[in-house]
């Protein structure tokens, strides 16, 4: 079994994003649409009680997921601990890893699984941590490697990024989470048709959607985030995985907006678009 919480579910300034006024922006400040944390996923192996919980990725908004979920609060039974065995990084993104700092205060180096350019990209957060817990670095690799209570995971190497499968060893059951994806790759077309669970980069709905309400901004695919509409939607659509959903979510993507036509498509497809706390049973 596979426990899986949705912690955060936007993309790097969330929803909404404080310098923003864009439509969604402004449904979220006036409480139509949901507000969203940035982007990080909590993952264990079989029961509810305090055990290991693995983080994918560890945002700036981390305190407040944390709060937030029951499940990754310390236990009542000591002063100070956690169920939070580790994280594992897809990149480097600031988004992505800042969220390693306010975890400083734990008493032994904090797990951190990452490829070498991740790390090599984050001395200055390893130099800042070296003062307080410090980190232990573990090398992802492309076979599973065990988590422990039965579960293990894997990486996929993506331009920039790593996507990250994992694996019930009991049942089989597989979970795929690629959150920055800049092109599809041979083996990552491959987890999404065998995954029972593909949480996929869902951050633009379109390639120039970032220019119409910031003109001269990067286009999705130069800031290696693979649309939805000319880019992933279609492998999804074809993905026979039992729940496919789209993460990872930037505060401009028109699919955030109950009734738009782009979420209606998703609608008819079957895929999901996340939302903050969702829990996912595998």
């Amino acid at each position: 079994m596979i426990r899986i919480h949705i912690l955060g579910s936007a993309a790097g300034g969330g929803l909404p994003q404080w310098n923003c006024a864009c439509a969604n922006c402004v449904a979220a400040r006036a409480g139509k649409i949901d507000s969203q944390t940035q982007s990080s996923i909590a993952v264990s192996a079989g029961s509810e009680e305090f055990h290991n919980w693995w983080l994918i990725n560890a945002s700036p908004d981390l305190p407040r997921q944390i709060e937030n979920t029951t499940q990754l609060q310390p236990h009542r039974n000591e002063s100070r601990n956690t169920p939070i065995a580790g994280v594992l990084l897809t990149n480097a993104d600031i988004d992505h890893a800042l969220g390693l700092l306010l975890l400083r205060q734990q008493e032994k180096p904090l797990v951190v699984y990452a490829t070498d350019e991740t790390r090599a990209a984050l001395t200055w957060l390893d130099r800042t941590l070296a003062r307080f817990c410090g980190i232990e670095w573990r090398t992802v690799t492309p076979k599973f490697q065990s988590l422990g209570h039965g579960m293990a995971f894997r990486a996929m190497e993506l331009p920039s990024s790593v996507a990250f499968q994992f694996r019930d060893n009991a049942s089989g059951r597989t979970a795929l989470f690629a959150p920055s994806v800049g092109s599809f790759t041979q083996q990552l077309r491959d987890a999404v048709q065998t995954s029972d669970l593909v949480m996929f980069d869902g951050t633009f709905w379109s390639d120039g959607e970032l220019g119409q309400v910031r003109p001269g901004a990067r286009s999705a695919r130069e800031m290696n985030h693979l649309p939805i509409s000319d880019g992933s939607f279609d492998a999804l659509c074809q993905s026979p995985a039992h729940r496919r959903i789209y993460i990872h979510i930037n505060n401009t993507n028109p699919m955030l907006m109950p009734g738009s036509s782009e979420r209606a498509e998703l609608e008819q497809a079957g895929i999901e678009v996340a939302r903050d706390g969702l829990e996912i049973v595998l």
